[in-house]
């Protein structure tokens, strides 16, 4: 159990970060952005996890910076302005005098209990982790670090290589998240997400969504809404089946208005994976793929993804038919209440059938909806 009995009564509404991300550039450079994919798997999942509150997105020196020379006045206020810290322990990290200045001054500002209860320390090899707690520096300047729970992210058949974080899915790239990783994941993403509500609701301080309004912000405060497209049948299809879903996600939106500005991210979902994911909290909305399936398999997968959605108001669901010509017809308009929305293969592309447009957007409007409500 990480929770403990008690936490320091750090502001979180104050905060202008949920975490910071304390690493060494180059461990996030020798295995192709590992760190950076987690802290974008955190801020996402993190979100989901804390209804009704809005939560601001992690702190990665590669985006906020800085990245390198004297502990600065502005890196000191980004430490300051986290409500929590995660360390990444690899070689570089081990080596890095600048990363164990960040960590002195989180010490300092969050004391003793903050210390323990805020940090939370990534092991991405067995052997650097081992090096740091043997570390002259680490072991004066931080007393009794040695007994801080470290996670182990690092893979058990080669204890030096951090795991991979995304499943091999339906195209290259960030889709899927692995379920090695989020098993071990969503215990951290749970914990602090638990010491975030304790302490927002200390505060009494509960902010909505934000309201729609005339003026739009910087692109880097955008919102990920994220859609779960099945990612197994038909595979030449799906990233323009994604592409199609966007271009009508945009059309949804543009009449709203809505800050900052929500964009929708296409994620792959291969059903095989489902048993090993206990929720998909992170899911807006979910789309299925006909393929060669019954009516009645498609029930089945219903009845498997649904109880996978979190909260009395789950994320909308939505069936895929991809046409083979344009007589080509499904059996059903809709399949325990999911409606079936038809697609025509056009030049290795995925596009809405005009007469069938209208269910597409109102499937969105309800994604929409249940991004407003978490």
């Amino acid at each position: 159990m990480m929770i403990p009995a008690q936490t320091d009564q750090r502001l979180f509404s104050a905060c202008n970060y949920s975490a910071f991300l304390s690493y060494a550039t180059a461990d996030d450079d020798a295995f192709a952005n590992w760190i950076t994919n987690f802290g974008e798997e955190f801020d996402l999942a993190l979100k989901a996890r804390v209804l009704g509150v809005k939560v601001p997105r992690s702190h990665l020196s590669e985006r906020n910076g800085p990245v390198q020379g004297p502990l600065g006045e502005a890196l000191r206020q980004n430490i300051a302005g986290s409500f929590a810290m995660l360390l990444f322990v690899h070689d570089a990290y081990v080596e890095s005098t600048w990363c164990l200045e960040e960590l002195k001054y989180f010490k300092e500002l969050f004391g003793h209990s903050g210390f323990r209860d805020r940090l939370y320390i990534i092991a991405m090899s067995k052997g650097a982790i081992e090096r740091l707690q043997r570390n002259s520096i680490w072991t004066s300047e931080f007393s009794g670090a040695n007994q801080l729970i470290w996670m182990p992210f690092y893979q058990e058949t080669s204890d030096d290589q951090p795991l991979e974080i995304y499943a091999a899915g339906p195209r290259p790239g960030k889709t899927v998240v692995s379920s090695n990783f989020w098993m071990r994941f969503v215990r951290l993403r749970d914990d602090l997400a638990l010491k975030i509500k304790r302490q927002v609701a200390d505060e009494q301080f509960v902010p909505t969504y934000p309201l729609a309004s005339a003026s739009r912000t910087a692109a880097a405060n955008d919102e990920l809404v994220r859609v779960f497209i099945e990612g197994k049948e038909q595979q030449q299809y799906w990233e323009t089946l994604g592409q199609e879903i966007v271009h009508t996600w945009d059309q949804v939106v543009a009449l709203e208005r809505i800050e900052p500005p929500l964009r929708l991210r296409p994620t792959g979902l291969p059903l095989s994976e489902l048993e090993q994911r206990p929720i998909l909290d992170d899911a807006n909305g979910v789309v299925l793929l006909w393929g060669r399936k019954t009516p009645d398999s498609l029930a089945a997968q219903i009845s498997q993804v649904e109880p996978k959605l979190s909260g009395p108001q789950f994320a909308p669901g939505l069936i895929a038919y991809m046409m083979q010509d344009r007589d080509d017809m499904p059996g059903a308009t809709t399949i325990n209440n999911w409606p079936v929305v038809r697609f025509a293969p056009r030049d290795d592309s995925a596009i809405v059938l005009a007469d069938d447009a209208p269910q597409l957007s109102m499937f969105l409007k309800r994604v929409l909806a249940h991004k407003r409500r978490s």
